[in-house]
């Protein structure tokens, strides 16, 4: 069994009880959380530039929770100080879609769930050393695989291929990494035509 099969059995075990797996994992969290932060804005990247990838800036962090609550996040740090879920409101308090975040040896698996209480995906990450070498995916839609590339220390691309369920062949794009003076400052999405695509900022 390859492991998006593996992945794919994981996703089906838990949609089949999203609320008991939300409840346990909730629960789970209250034991190791260690401290929390309030943003208004996506602002941490469990994974690389993730925020940016989906194409926001960076949020800005707040002192305590907001009257106006949609797009406020809440991170929960355990006592490493890795991400353990993640919290982001809709318009209200009772609209909050929860990931939660399992660190394992050379692996980091989140679990997605939707402010209604259902799953959304999840993915499993492949660790070489402390950095992404893979990322697979497991969602409603479809599946997806992600390949980390870096050039030293950076991160230079990532190669993506995804299939929706039933879909036969799948479809790939890569994104690239732009920098300026060492930081990251742009992100490309290129596809196979040779359309490209400016993802960030």
């Amino acid at each position: 069994m390859s492991e998006i099969q593996k992945l794919g059995e994981q996703f089906h075990a838990i949609a089949s009880k999203s609320d008991f797996f939300m409840a346990t994992y909730l629960d789970a969290v209250k034991l190791r959380v260690a401290r929390t932060l309030i943003s208004k804005g996506p602002l941490c990247n469990v994974r690389p530039f993730e925020v940016q990838r989906a194409g926001f800036k960076p949020g800005k962090e707040l002192k305590s929770l907001p009257a106006a609550l949609k797009d406020t996040h809440v991170y929960y740090f355990d006592g490493e100080g890795r991400v353990i879920l993640v919290e982001s409101y809709g318009g209200s308090a009772a609209v909050i879609n929860r990931s939660f975040y399992f660190h394992e040896r050379g692996e980091l698996k989140s679990v997605h769930f939707n402010a209604g209480g259902s799953l959304r995906n999840v993915m499993l990450s492949f660790l070489d050393g402390a950095r992404i070498a893979q990322d697979i995916n497991f969602g409603k839609f479809g599946v997806g695989s992600y390949d980390y590339r870096y050039d030293d220390d950076r991160l230079h691309s990532i190669m993506v291929r995804q299939k929706e369920h039933g879909q036969e062949n799948p479809t790939g794009y890569q994104i690239l990494f732009g920098y300026v003076d060492g930081q990251m400052a742009n992100i490309l999405h290129v596809f196979a035509n040779g359309y490209q695509e400016q993802r960030y900022p």
